[in-house]
């Protein structure tokens, strides 16, 4: 069957109409609704602290920090999260060592250090060291970078990485014969 002719012009109008509207909105769109950027995000790191005979540094659990304060903290009980909101976050990649953070991020560290002694192998000390090296890490008031962390105690840092890079962190007081193995990896991008 034939559509009348006179029937042609307004379905092509029509239709020019619907392709300019949904263009027009798609266009609109774009600069309504900016690109989103990644906004710098707090992170919770919680790890522990033995020689490295017995595993060195190791990541226990990441979290985001969803408000402004800090959780409670003792050098003698560590963390206290009651009441805090917070929401973990399993890492891309984990090796147990690895950290990943975007520029910009905030993370506070809490780390437990163990005594390893008991297990057949030498320690040297009664603590561990904590330090990161790379391009620009800026420690929040307070904040004590190097750190020491007493065997059977908790240490924690605040530390905001400004600049994209590779950054180590390791342990500066010698506690065992492979003390020098005793690191792992912050990734900013």
């Amino acid at each position: 069957m034939q559509v009348p002719k006179k029937h042609l012009p307004v379905v092509g109008l029509l239709g020019l109409v619907i392709i300019a509207a949904a263009g027009g909105t798609v266009y609109y769109y774009q600069f309504a609704s900016p690109h989103a950027h990644a906004i710098p995000a707090h992170r919770l790191v919680f790890m522990t602290a033995v020689i490295q005979e017995l595993g060195g540094f190791h990541l226990n659990n990441t979290a985001f920090l969803n408000q402004t304060t800090l959780p409670a903290f003792d050098a003698s009980k560590g963390y206290n999260l009651t009441g805090v909101k917070y929401q973990d976050y399993v890492p891309t990649y984990s090796d147990n060592k690895t950290i990943n953070a975007n520029a910009g991020d905030i993370i506070t560290f809490f780390i437990h250090g163990i005594d390893g002694s008991g297990h057949g192998v030498q320690q040297i000390g009664s603590a561990h060291g904590f330090e990161i090296d790379g391009p620009t890490v800026s420690v929040a008031p307070g904040g004590v970078l190097p750190g020491t962390i007493p065997f059977g105690q908790w240490y924690t840092v605040t530390v905001t990485f400004t600049t994209a890079g590779s950054y180590s962190y390791r342990c500066n007081i010698v506690c065992s014969l492979q003390h020098q193995f005793m690191t792992g990896n912050i990734v900013v991008s």
